[in-house]
């Protein structure tokens, strides 16, 4: 009796052990099920994610062929995504800008790193070019680059944009800096450039003359012949100095008919001559401020030579009383130190 217990109980608890098998053997199936939906669905919103992209997505092997391109290539740069199947990348980059793209491509094939943001010109299938911003991954099988995921983004129109926001950024500086009569620097300028050549002196114990011209009887002129003519003597001074300075030399219109220049590089004797040569030329210069009237112009120069370690303002004072110091002498003339 004990052994028939015995056994119907054992055989109760391997029908118990069995059932449990059985529920787990479900969950197991039901878990399995649910992890291949998930994965499905997963992959079909990746899909349908690329396929949707308003970027293109190129996969590309290790020698930059195309393996993959989505949609997107065919608005974008005008070919079916199988056309380029099998092609390089770099045949679609414009000539000029190859090496680059070569060299960041190569780069990559040593690092375990994302692709290096890059902007690059490449052609559409019907002839025209456009700017893009490619950025990617690259493809790793055992811990070796296999190939890359790249993201292709046309930037055509924000690159137009930004040249057109750098261009009137630059020239709106250039308005800044600027005498719209003369053509010449401003005095803001004239302190911000001063202030980089003194540096620069002090620093490598390069000579450096300053110019203070002013025009001789202005006033009266003005007084003569009314302001329109005073604005053509003072555009045609900010000419003959133009034409008469190297290009390291850089003139400012100080205010009113009152001129300055910046002479780097520039002994006393180098900057004598200049001044010398400013005067000789504009005393040339006819102007006819009324019928059958001509006129003759002149200035007067003062000029010095930086000291080292010389405050600014006391440096332009300094050459600005020198030049007052040539009109007291009788005006048309340069006065240094």
């Amino acid at each position: 009796m004990d052994n028939r217990s015995k056994t119907t109980a054992e055989v109760t608890k391997e029908i118990s052990s069995l059932k449990q098998k059985i529920e787990e053997l479900k969950q197991s199936k039901s878990a399995a099920k649910r992890v291949s939906k998930t994965a499905h669905e997963s992959e079909e919103y990746f899909k349908a994610i690329i396929q949707n992209s308003s970027d293109v997505i190129l996969v590309l092997d290790k020698l930059a062929n195309i393996t993959y391109a989505s949609p997107s290539v065919k608005r974008i740069l005008g070919y079916r995504p199988d056309e380029l199947i099998g092609t390089r990348t770099l045949d679609l980059i414009v000539h000029d800008d190859k090496p680059r793209a070569i060299t960041d491509f190569s780069r990559t094939l040593l690092v375990k790193k994302g692709l290096i943001p890059n902007h690059f010109r490449m052609k559409h299938k019907n002839g025209t070019v456009g700017t893009f911003e490619g950025i990617g991954n690259n493809l790793l099988h055992n811990s070796v680059v296999a190939g890359f995921v790249m993201n292709i983004r046309d930037i055509t129109d924000r690159k137009l944009i930004e040249k057109e926001l750098e261009k009137n950024e630059k020239k709106y500086r250039e308005l800044s800096i600027i005498d719209g009569l003369t053509q010449l620097y401003n005095s803001r300028h004239f302190y911000v450039q001063l202030k980089i050549e003194t540096e620069r002196s002090n620093r490598y114990g390069h000579p450096l003359t300053l110019l203070f011209l002013d025009l001789d009887d202005f006033k009266a002129f003005n007084d003569a012949y009314g302001h329109i003519e005073g604005d053509h003597v003072l555009a045609r001074l900010g000419q003959v100095l133009k034409r008469c300075l190297r290009h390291t030399d850089s003139a400012y219109r100080y205010g009113g008919e009152e001129f300055t220049i910046i002479l780097p590089m520039a002994t006393s004797k180098n900057a004598t001559f200049t001044a010398e040569r400013i005067r000789k030329k504009f005393k040339k210069e006819t102007f006819s401020p009324a019928p059958d009237q001509s006129a003759h112009m002149t200035v007067s120069i003062g000029l010095a030579k930086y000291k080292k370690k010389e405050d600014i303002t006391v440096f332009v004072d300094r050459v600005d009383q020198l030049m007052y110091q040539a009109k007291k002498n009788g005006k048309d003339c340069v006065y240094c130190e």
